[in-house]
């Protein structure tokens, strides 16, 4: 029968000030709850169990285990302390009682705490004496009322062993974070180990490894039996003499293999260690080469950003933009009226100077007349090429030619100043040079318009770029493990995963090459095994021979089993793991993978979480990880035909859980612990009128939920006055 937790009492303890009766929790078989906030004494409830099994408390400012020896003064209730005189005793104890099919067992601990001066500080121990107590065991049976005190010491061990065997404890005692180390899938050996601890395959190993003792035994004595015998022939000397030689060589396979089941196992637990960081080092090499990518971009879209903004300028006075003439539209038919204007009048005021007397010998030649050259060939001709006529010599044409040639002679080539300034050079140059932005000026709006797009454009480019490396970098940095950011890191990660995995495949070639030269040997050992048989003298003892083949046979039998069972454990394994798994997710809007055990060539188990596809699912929630744990170490007890006998007591082991993972957990640990006693925040409501969840009221009516406590902190208490108080609520 299982062993079942019925009471637990507290005197002094931490926060459970006062007496054992103050104190007292009583619990029964199944699901049993303490429900307590934050600092309502679910982890000094939990080091109780510490002290009884270890003689150690978990330290809350340390996170690590420490003998009770040197954490005494501060174990101890600090209202006890404070509330003592100089030489009081205090009292601190833990008592713990459990039953069995036939005996009810108690098992304390404790000690005194003696107050030595009047201003005594309340955690150093140099101001306290303490006086420890040995340990007390006691027990009545079943069917009695009185206790009687255990005093052997082996009983005392072997009580307490049968309140949680010590194997055993790591799976029946944890504290949150604890959970995720009960089998630690990245730990080549851990599940194996599980399994060996929690089933009953060692008694296989151990019928193997007898039977092989008996029939080699049997073997040795037949061989110097017959090696005795002088009717014995040399051929059957040199064949046993070449069996013993294949059993040498067997013997150094057994060791190579042995190696190589060594560095299979250490090689894959350090492809299990490196292979988060080798996927965390390779996501954030992606991510670099994205944000590398993501920069050049970046860069070449800033270069073209400044190139347009440093020629923004250059468009104003560029005759192939012409910005500068923007809106002069109207200016441009106004300078051309202007303009007509002025040379009209110019051309008056021109012919009015001209036409004064004092001008009146100027001979104002008409446009494109013939030049000097031209003349003096039309008079040596005699021809007019201007009106295209005859012009003889000395006549009146031809003295006209001849004159115009002889202006300069004559003085008719008088300079005179028409316009003291005149502008028409200087309009004519505005006229010019403004021609090309002339032709512009409709497009130039359109043009500012695409220019100003282009910008835009550039700008939301650069602006996307940058949001997209600061969000890579955003999601790269979740990948960074605590304050290191070393590529160099990574990459040497990358390459000591691809180290490990190489040598973790040549070990696995070299498991099953040693495996196939052992079968070989095997075989022709046992050959030789028949031939020897028919080669032995016939006065040989008959019961020799009958010894050697019975321890045989049963060293094959019991090889055959050991291996069929294993083979069968896997696959129940994995069958209840799964619907272990199933029933603890049930509840949650995700649905969970599937849980595969594999024998690995090593001979022991491998384990993955994959998809309905066969792909290895990775980065699931703490959550979902820690009821992966649960649910392998809940199918080992399954698949033990005996069950499992001992109570489980957990601390906060859901703190990671989410309200349908908790309500999974409490439905399916019934199924499989004879008891548990779980200490959880996650049920409490300090607004609700009885101080549970809605979950918490739901277990409350759940027929599997034996009982139901609630621990407080009454409120507005100094911290020298704080306590625990507890009612039972189912």
């Amino acid at each position: 029968m299982a062993s079942i937790i019925n009471q637990i009492s507290f005197q002094n303890f931490f926060n459970y000030y006062g007496s054992f009766e103050n104190n007292t929790y009583e619990f029964s078989k199944g699901v049993n709850i303490v429900v307590a906030d934050n600092g309502g004494g679910k982890s000094k409830f939990f080091n109780g169990f510490l002290w009884i099994f270890y003689d150690e408390i978990l330290d809350s400012d340390t996170k690590t285990r420490r003998n009770i020896k040197n954490q005494a003064v501060k174990i101890c209730s600090d209202k006890a302390k404070n509330e003592a005189a100089v030489n009081d005793l205090i009292e601190c104890n833990v008592a713990i009682e459990f039953s069995d099919n036939r005996f009810r067992y108690r098992i304390s601990k404790g000690f005194r705490i003696k107050k030595s001066k009047t201003n005594s500080s309340l955690t150093d121990s140099s101001d306290w004496q303490v006086f420890f107590k040995d340990l007390e065991v006691s027990k009545r049976d079943i069917q009695l009322l009185e206790f009687h005190e255990v005093y052997d010491e082996d009983e005392h061990k072997r009580i307490l062993n049968k309140l949680i065997q010590p194997n055993l404890r790591e799976y029946s005692l944890f504290q949150g974070e604890e959970v995720d180390k009960l089998i630690d899938f990245n730990q080549a050996d851990s599940l194996h180990r599980a399994v060996k601890s929690l089933t009953d395959i060692n008694k296989y190993d151990e019928l193997e490894k007898i039977t092989k003792y008996v029939a080699d035994r049997a073997e040795k004595d037949l061989n110097e039996r017959v090696a005795s015998n002088d009717a014995a022939s040399l051929n059957y000397l040199r064949k046993l003499e070449e069996k013993d030689k294949k059993k040498n060589s067997l013997e150094s396979e057994l060791e190579k293999l042995e190696s190589y089941e060594d560095s299979y196992a250490q090689n894959k637990e350090e492809v299990g260690k490196l292979e988060s960081l080798n996927e965390n080092a390779e996501a954030r090499k992606e991510f670099d080469d994205k944000i590398k990518d993501q920069n050049a971009k970046l860069k070449a879209f800033k270069e073209e950003y400044d190139r347009l903004v440093e020629k923004l300028n250059e468009r104003f006075f560029d005759g192939n933009f012409g910005w500068i003439a923007m809106g002069c539209e109207k200016e441009v038919s106004s300078f051309k009226e202007k303009l007509n204007t002025y040379r009209e009048l110019r051309t008056l005021k021109k012919a009015a100077v001209l036409s004064e007397d004092s001008n009146s010998q100027i001979n104002l030649l008409p446009p494109d007349s013939p030049d000097s050259v031209t003349l003096q060939t039309m008079i040596d001709r005699e021809h007019c090429y201007v009106c295209n006529r005859e012009a003889k010599k000395d006549s009146e044409p031809w003295k006209h030619i001849a004159s115009l040639l002889n202006r300069k002679e004559l003085g008719q080539d008088k300079s005179i100043q028409i316009f003291k300034n005149d502008l028409n050079d200087f309009f004519g140059d505005i006229q010019l040079g403004a021609q090309s932005y002339v032709g512009r000026i409709g497009g130039i709006r359109q043009s500012i318009l695409r220019t100003r797009e282009k910008e835009q454009e550039l700008l939301e480019r650069i602006t996307k770029v940058k949001d997209k490396i600061k969000n890579l970098k955003d999601e790269r940095s979740y990948l960074i493990i605590g304050d290191e950011d070393n590529m160099n890191d990574a990459r040497q990660i990358m390459a000591q995963y691809k180290g490990a995995l190489s040598r973790l495949q040549k070990a696995e070639d070299d498991i099953v090459k040693a495996k196939n030269r052992i079968n070989s040997l095997n075989d022709s050992i046992r050959k030789d095994e028949n031939e020897l048989g028919r080669m032995r003298p016939q006065d040989t003892p008959k019961e020799y021979e009958l010894h050697l083949d019975i321890s045989s046979n049963l060293r094959d039998a019991a090889q055959r089993t050991r291996v069929r069972v294993f083979d069968s454990m896997i696959e129940k394994l994995e069958k209840e793991a799964n619907q272990h798994f199933q029933n603890l997710v049930k509840y949650n809007e995700l649905a969970g993978g599937i849980l595969k055990f594999e024998k690995n060539p090593r001979g022991t188990i491998d384990f993955k979480y994959i998809d309905e596809e066969g792909n290895e699912v990775t980065g699931a929630s703490e959550g979902f990880q820690r009821m992966k744990v649960l649910a392998v170490l809940m199918a080992i007890i399954s698949v033990n035909p005996y069950g499992y006998l001992y109570p489980l007591l957990a601390d906060a082991p859901l703190s990671a859980f989410g309200q349908g993972f908790i309500k999974g957990f409490f439905e399916e640990t019934e199924k499989v612990f004879p008891q548990s006693i779980i200490l959880i925040k996650d049920l409490y409501d300090r607004d609700s009128e009885n101080k549970l969840n809605k979950l918490g009221n739901e277990l409350m009516k759940n027929e599997s939920v034996s009982t139901i406590y609630l621990n407080q902190i009454p409120k507005n208490l100094k911290q020298v006055d704080v306590h625990t108080e507890h009612k039972k609520i189912k």
